[in-house]
C-alpha cells in the first residue's frame, strides 16, 4: 500500500484539547479482572425465523449471551478471571467511515495492554483489501497518539469493503491463520457486521482459533437493538448535521424566499433525518420508512410537499426547509422497482448507454420522467449489496424540477 497510514498527525490547538479528553468506561470494563454471567441463548427477532437462521448459522446460533458485571456484582455461577494470556488481535475498517472509529481502535488497545501487556495489536491497512493481502501495522501508544479523539478512518484507512464470497472469506481466513490472530475486529456498519457474523460461522467451522468481533461503527444508527443503545459516531453526526441544518433553517427565515432541500445520510434507514428534525426544527421532513409503508408514489410525495408549500404560502410563509434521507428514492416502490432492473440489466453485462432502450415499457416511461442528472445516476454500477449508489443520486434536487 503506497501510502503514509499511522504517521503522526499534525494537530491544531483545538485538535490539541480534544486529543486530551479521556473517555469514562463503564464499570464493568474496568481494570483487569473480568466477571461474566453466561445467560440465554441468543434467538432470533421473529421467531419464525430461529429454524431458518439455525440452519446457516449451525455453529454460532444459540450460543449463550455474555453479561459483563461490576466488581460490586453479586450473582451466583458468574465466572470471574483474573489470568489472560498474550493476545494477537487484528482490527479493519470496513463500511462509511464515521466518527468514533479511532477510538474504538484506542479503546481495544488500551484492553488489550491493561489485560496483558504482552498483547498485540495490528491494523489492516487499507480496509479489506489490506486483510486479503496482509498488509498491517502494529498498532501502538506512540502511533496513536495524535488519532485520539479525531475523525476519519486515515489511521489505517478503508478501500472497498467487502468480505462476502468464496475467494474473499478465504483471503481472510489464510490471513488471520499466518498471522496467528486470537481475534480480528471489524469496524463497520450493517453490511461490514453480516459479514464479520458470516466470517465468525465459517472460522468455526472450519476450526480456526480467530474469533470474530463486529462493532457498530455506522452513520446511520441502523444497528440498534436491545443490546446496542446507539451505534459509534451516530451521536456525533446528528448533532453536527443539526448545527448546520439550523444555520440553513436561520438564513431562510432572514431570506424569506428560498426553500431549502437538505438530503441526510440514512439508507434503509431514517434515523439521522429523524433525530435531525427533532434537533433543528425544520418544516418538513419525508421518512423512508413511511414512505415504504404507505406505499406512496413520486407523484404522491411530490404532492405531500407541494401541500406543504402551498399552506406556508397561505400564512405568507414563502421559505422553508425540508429533509430528506439519501435512501429515499429507494423506498418509493415504483423507483425500487426501475432500480432492481436497471440492476439486473447490469448484472447481465449490458453497457449503461444501452440500458434505457432495454427496460420494460412501464420502467422505460419512470425513466424518461425523471430529470436528466437522475438519469445519469440511477445508471451507476449497484453497490456490492445490490442497492443504488444512494450518495450519488441527487434525491434533494430532483423535487425541484419535478
Amino acid at each position: 500500500m503506497d501510502s503514509d497510514y499511522g504517521i503522526p498527525r499534525e494537530l491544531s490547538a483545538v485538535q490539541k484539547l480534544r486529543s486530551q479528553y479521556q473517555p469514562e468506561l463503564p464499570p464493568c470494563l474496568q481494570g483487569a479482572t473480568v466477571r461474566v454471567e453466561f445467560g440465554d441463548t441468543t434467538t432470533s427477532l421473529d421467531p419464525t425465523d430461529a429454524h431458518t437462521i439455525g440452519r446457516y448459522f449451525p455453529h454460532t446460533y444459540g450460543q449463550p449471551l455474555a453479561h459483563f458485571l461490576r466488581a460490586t456484582a453479586k450473582v451466583p455461577g458468574a465466572q470471574v478471571i483474573t489470568e489472560h494470556p498474550p493476545f494477537r488481535v487484528g482490527v479493519v475498517f470496513c463500511g462509511r467511515q464515521s466518527p468514533g472509529g479511532h477510538n474504538v481502535i484506542w479503546g481495544l488497545l488500551n484492553a488489550l495492554q491493561v489485560h496483558n501487556p504482552k498483547s498485540t495489536l495490528l491494523g489492516f491497512l487499507g480496509g479489506s483489501e489490506g486483510l486479503f493481502a496482509q498488509k498491517t501495522l502494529e498498532i501502538t501508544d506512540e502511533i496513536l497518539a495524535t488519532y485520539k479523539n479525531q475523525g476519519g478512518y486515515d489511521l489505517l484507512g478503508r478501500t472497498k469493503d467487502q468480505i462476502r464470497t468464496v475467494e474473499q472469506v478465504n483471503a481472510t481466513l489464510t490471513a488471520c491463520k499466518d498471522l496467528k490472530l486470537d481475534g480480528l475486529v471489524i469496524i463497520g456498519g450493517v453490511t461490514s457486521n453480516t459479514d464479520a457474523a458470516q466470517l465468525a460461522e465459517t472460522f468455526a467451522e472450519a476450526k480456526c482459533q480467530t474469533k470474530v468481533v463486529g462493532v457498530p461503527v455506522t452513520l446511520n444508527g441502523d444497528l440498534k437493538n436491545q443490546f446496542v443503545e446507539a451505534n459509534v459516531g451516530f451521536d456525533t453526526i446528528c448533532k453536527v448535521n443539526s448545527q448546520l441544518i439550523s444555520n440553513v433553517c436561520t438564513d431562510a427565515l432572514s431570506a424569506e424566499k428560498y426553500y431549502y432541500f437538505i438530503r441526510l445520510m440514512g439508507r434503509k434507514a431514517s434515523h439521522v433525518a429523524l433525530e435531525c428534525t427533532l434537533q433543528s426544527h425544520p418544516n418538513l421532513v419525508i421518512l423512508g420508512e413511511e414512505v415504504a409503508a404507505s406505499k406512496l408514489t413520486l407523484f404522491d410525495i411530490t404532492t405531500q410537499i407541494c401541500d406543504a408549500v402551498e399552506a406556508r404560502a397561505a400564512q405568507d410563509k414563502n421559505h422553508g426547509v425540508i429533509l430528506l434521507p439519501e435512501g429515499l428514492i429507494e423506498s418509493i416502490p415504483e423507483v425500487y422497482a426501475l432500480l432492481k432492473e436497471i440492476h439486473g440489466l447490469h448484472r447481465q453485462g449490458v453497457s449503461a448507454d444501452r440500458i434505457s432502450s432495454q427496460l420494460s415499457p412501464w420502467a422505460s416511461a419512470l425513466f424518461e420522467f425523471l430529470p436528466p442528472f437522475i438519469k445519469k445516476q440511477v445508471l451507476l454500477l449497484p453497490e456490492s449489496d445490490d442497492s443504488a449508489q444512494l450518495s450519488q443520486i441527487e434525491t434533494e434536487n430532483s423535487w425541484h424540477i419535478l
